[in-house]
């Protein structure tokens, strides 16, 4: 614990009425601080006691209850006191009005608990993102992964290769220490067979790369089609409310409009798109362009049609399921051929679309949740393997030294091992105060 650290605090709930309100002190000085204007302070850590708040003349602004958490035994790892008042912001303002009024202490900028935290090795890279993550999350999936991330299980997948990597580049600085010729051709041979075994394993987590984004971000559904063949229809019936205009002349959706549902747990953006059409108007133009260029990012197309011949003019879509809407005025099962009934308007077969989408849309995601969440962490292992790869072809021990050298230090970045105060503020600062 860093004792000249400043004594930080904030308010760790949203702001507003409510029965009860979460104040955060950390530092070195918090509980010293927090004595001075409390009538039961806790003795001992990890003990919770019914405690008065008082102001500077001794009036009681709040009975709370208190908890104090000694170093390194804390959230951040340093001294700690949570002190749950009650939350009407009069008494948050009137604890907050002391706190500003003593020099030794000053408000937490955003993500600063969860920084030191970070600082003072109680968590690594991969888990202050997942804190972020888990308070962002609105779906099951999304708070399922977030935890996973949390609990380390996405360094547990990874801590392997780390050790491997270091042990490699151990075995080349021992070579360097004794020798300035190249390194021997067995030891060589030793070593890159190593490197391409590692350089395997990292293909295979970035193969699951894009699953665990979107499940962080949200899958995309593209709503794509032919002009009026109900696809605004639908996006509005899903969202149950009118998100997208619709109306009986053709190319009235002209840019993408989303709409975001929670489907059994799973993120979904549904993104509606101008018909696909020749159109001598530019706007127009520009909305099909965006469509064909959504339907090539997103997870599902999900493609509307009049006919069953449309089906061949969208033949080389990937991810495609295809719908023909208005059931109601033209008839039919569900499930047809190559396509799928449903009327926006009735509502017939939408329940059904859904847990097909659903459905496609699980089995992209690994059963396992330890896997990459975001780009930041493709990017650090794609940097990796090209160092490894570089260090595959013929070079003298120095160059091929400080190529693992390279692969170490950018894959130890995954979990901020090295200095990476580059990113750190601006992972930080999507977080909110008080955390």
């Amino acid at each position: 614990m860093n004792r000249n650290a400043e004594t930080i605090y904030a308010l760790s709930t949203a702001r507003g009425k409510s029965a009860l309100a979460l104040i955060r002190i950390s530092g070195f000085h918090a509980h010293r601080l927090i004595k001075k204007i409390s009538s039961n302070m806790p003795k001992k850590p990890n003990i919770a006691t019914l405690n008065e708040i008082r102001s500077e003349t001794g009036l009681t602004i709040d009975q709370t209850i208190t908890t104090f958490y000694k170093s390194p035994k804390s959230f951040t790892g340093e001294d700690m006191v949570e002190i749950a008042s009650h939350g009407g912001n009069a008494v948050i303002k009137r604890i907050f009005e002391i706190f500003s009024k003593n020099k030794e202490m000053r408000l937490a900028t955003p993500g600063e608990f969860t920084r030191r935290a970070f600082e003072n090795n109680k968590l690594d890279l991969t888990q202050v993102e997942a804190i972020a993550d888990l308070v962002d999350a609105e779906t099951e999936v999304q708070r399922r992964q977030a935890i996973s991330h949390l609990s380390g299980n996405f360094y547990k997948s990874t801590k392997k290769i780390f050790e491997d990597l270091k042990a490699i580049l151990a075995n080349i600085e021992a070579v360097i220490d004794f020798t300035d010729e190249d390194l021997p051709t067995d030891l060589t041979n030793k070593i890159k067979e190593q490197i391409v075994n590692i350089i395997v394993k990292i293909n295979k987590i970035l193969a699951n790369s894009s699953a665990g984004i979107s499940v962080r971000e949200g899958f995309v559904a593209a709503i794509l089609g032919k002009a009026n063949t109900g696809k605004s229809s639908f996006i509005n019936n899903i969202s149950g409310k009118e998100v997208s205009i619709v109306t009986n002349q053709p190319g009235t959706t002209r840019d993408l409009i989303e709409s975001f549902l929670d489907l059994s747990g799973y993120p979904v953006k549904f993104i509606d798109t101008a018909g696909i059409r020749e159109s001598s108007s530019l706007v127009e133009k520009i909305g099909v362009q965006k469509a064909l260029f959504l339907a090539k990012e997103a997870d599902i197309n999900i493609i509307f049609i009049e006919r069953k011949k449309d089906i061949d003019f969208f033949n080389d879509i990937k991810n495609a399921i295809f719908v023909k809407s208005k059931q109601d005025v033209s008839g039919g099962d569900f499930k047809e051929g190559r396509f799928y009934n449903i009327s926006s308007k009735s509502s017939f077969g939408i329940k059904e679309l859904l847990l097909l989408i659903k459905e496609t849309i699980h089995d992209k995601v690994p059963l396992e949740m330890g896997h990459i969440s975001r780009e930041r962490h493709i990017r650090c292992l794609n940097l990796t393997k090209k160092h490894l790869e570089d260090s595959q072809k013929n070079k003298n021990i120095d160059l091929f030294a400080e190529d693992v050298r390279l692969a170490l230090k950018n894959f130890s970045s995954l979990f901020g091992s090295v200095d990476i105060e580059d990113i750190l503020d601006i992972i930080f600062s999507d977080f909110c105060i008080g955390k």
